[in-house]
Parts: C-alpha cells; structure tokens; sequence
C-alpha cells in the first residue's frame, strides 16, 4: 500500500495465491489504507471464511485502518473457495485503489 505521487495503489495490486496461505500487506508510507473485500466480487461463502481469517475486523471483509509507515495486516486464505476476490481501499476506493487475489487450489504432496 502506497503512495506515488497523487495516486494511491497496492504493489502489486492483482496477485495469486494458493488455498492455505497467508497474504501480508504493508502500508509502506504511513497515509492511512486499509484492505475491504467486494462482497459482490468474492466467491460464493467466502465471506464466512474471510471474516473468520481477518483479524481485528472494523467491519465484516473490512480490515481495521493502517496509519503507520510499514505497518503490516495479514490474511490467511485457509480454507478459502478458490477464485477472484477483488480488494479495495475503502478511504481511496474512489482513486482507484483497488487489486484482485486469485486463489487457486492447495498443492497436494
């Protein structure tokens, strides 16, 4: 999460990951970011397993507010229905800042 100039972005802001692991944001410059699931544009039940994974919720799929430089937050994805789950940043939703995580199935060893 931060800041270039006037724009406000995740790097990277679309990612992939596997069932089980755990995603880290930081919120690299201190301006305050947070990270809130679309519920519209998540897969089916995985708002149970997100606010279960979330923790110190201020709302449901919404993470509390970062407002320290490379403060971080952490989302575990077990137990996660595999697809799209697009993000945003609630207090610059309107500036675009936004990502999508895919989620793709556990690797079986």
């Amino acid at each position: 999460m931060l800041q270039q100039g006037s724009r406000y972005l995740y790097e990277p802001a679309n990612f992939t990951v596997r069932q089980g692991d755990i995603v880290e944001f930081v919120n690299v410059n201190g301006f305050p970011h947070n990270v809130q699931f679309d519920p519209a544009k998540i897969p089916a039940g995985a708002a149970d397993v997100l606010n279960r994974n979330m923790p110190n919720r201020l709302g449901p799929l919404q993470s509390p507010m970062f407002t320290q430089a490379n403060q971080t937050y952490r989302i575990s994805f077990a137990g996660a229905p595999v697809g799209a789950y697009d993000y945003f940043c609630l207090p610059h939703r309107a500036m675009n800042m936004k990502g999508v995580i895919t989620v793709t199935a556990a690797t079986r060893r």
